[in-house]
């Protein structure tokens, strides 16, 4: 399930969502690890800062600006010892949180994640993004963007003299005081942090998500190897759980010539089809990192030449099953993109063919989704996980 999080301001500015500061995954539920190098950090390499806009002065930021090539960490140097220097702001408020990233963007961190901080606790809360549009809106001001009300800031630096400098100039330029910890790990500690952060995921007795370099395989499953990165799609998340769960026991009952997987992501739901006994797969995504993603994953298990993958949003005519010649259309995405898309998806399943749609919550989601499809679908079941929905469904004779 993807979105495309790359947002070109007014201004020329380069801004990419997916590695500046991430506070919503791309299934659109809040990152909810509190830890100071996790998946975030991994994705975290911004190419270019965005310098706030309002309220911040550029000739303040200009002042303290750092060299953008000299500060970003060479990755190619993860295997040596040398110290990656970091910070953490304990509790920073909800207010500040965005302009805070900007600021230590723009005065040389190569990378910042925010975290809620109260994650674990009973005070913990989950953000949703429900709306693309509205993500992309609020992505390009700050004074909207939605995070939880006390964070903890992470941000790595060349050294803590500039890291110092920052928090300095932050404080200045926001009026505000931090709880600032100073901290160096290993400059390869992040990959094996996010290595450690994956685990092998069993969906069933019989299929297991394995990440590509776990050598072990449970023997007699289906194992389905995952390079994780910024593609949706490890099996961690409840609403990619239910749908594998959703495409063994469709497969199992009946075969499948044509399987396609909009907003395929990491091909994780493609992949285990074929794995799964499916002939051929289709994916469909609006970004090219999961045409990549999923092209990469396909190869690591064999499953290359049965799948192809399309850049676009599945209306062109030219995409196998979009005539009607699907037997299983499988949509892990958003509410909003789910109910829009109810026609289409009608005119790809074949008569008899089935739907299964997750990325929406259990409860009134599930149920708008339940009265949208039964104009086209039949025996509609709805499962749940985790608070999370899986609608599917038979095509009828209706015509879309």
């Amino acid at each position: 399930m993807a979105m495309d999080s790359t947002i070109n301001d007014d201004d020329g500015w380069f801004y990419d969502m997916s590695r500046t500061t991430c506070c919503y995954e791309k299934s659109a539920h809040a990152f909810p690890t509190a830890q100071p190098s996790t998946q975030m950090f991994a994705l975290a390499r911004p190419l270019v800062a965005r310098v706030t806009r309002q309220n911040i002065s550029r000739s303040h930021l200009a002042r303290s600006r750092v060299d953008r090539a000299s500060s970003i960490h060479d990755l190619s140097a993860a295997e040596s010892d040398a110290a990656a220097p970091f910070i953490v702001v304990r509790r920073a408020r909800d207010a500040v949180v965005p302009a805070l990233t900007d600021i230590f963007l723009s005065l040389g961190a190569s990378s910042v994640s925010a975290s809620d901080a109260d994650a674990g606790s009973a005070r913990e809360v989950e953000i949703f993004a429900e709306d693309d549009e509205k993500f992309k809106r609020d992505a390009r001001a700050w004074e909207r963007t939605e995070v939880w009300a006390s964070c903890d800031v992470v941000a790595y630096f060349e050294t803590h003299d500039v890291a110092r400098e920052a928090v300095r100039s932050a404080k200045e330029i926001l009026k505000e005081d931090f709880d600032v910890e100073y901290a160096s790990s290993k400059a390869n500690d992040w990959v094996e942090v996010v290595k450690a952060s994956f685990k092998v995921m069993r969906i069933s007795e019989t299929l297991d998500i394995v990440p590509s370099w776990v050598v072990e395989e449970r023997a007699g499953a289906v194992n389905v190897r995952i390079e994780p990165g910024i593609a949706f799609g490890t099996g961690e998340h409840a609403t990619t759980r239910l749908c594998l769960r959703w495409i063994e026991r469709a497969l199992e009952r009946k075969g499948a010539e044509l399987v396609v997987d909009f907003g395929c992501g990491s091909g994780v739901l493609a992949i285990a089809a074929l794995m799964l006994g499916a002939k051929r797969a289709v994916g469909v995504d609006l970004a090219k990192q999961a045409v990549e993603s999923s092209m990469n994953n396909a190869k690591l298990n064999g499953v290359q030449d049965r799948l192809t993958v399309f850049c676009g949003d599945g209306t062109d005519e030219t995409t196998p099953g979009a005539n009607g010649q699907a037997d299983i259309v499988v949509a892990n995405i958003l509410i909003d993109t789910v109910l829009g898309l109810e026609e289409l998806f009608a005119r790809y399943v074949k008569r008899g063919g089935r739907v299964a749609l997750s990325g929406i919550l259990f409860g009134n989601q599930s149920d708008q989704v339940v009265k949208k499809y039964s104009k086209h679908f039949t025996d509609i079941n709805v499962e749940s996980d985790d608070g999370w929905a899986c609608v599917s469904g038979i095509r009828n004779d209706v015509n879309a």
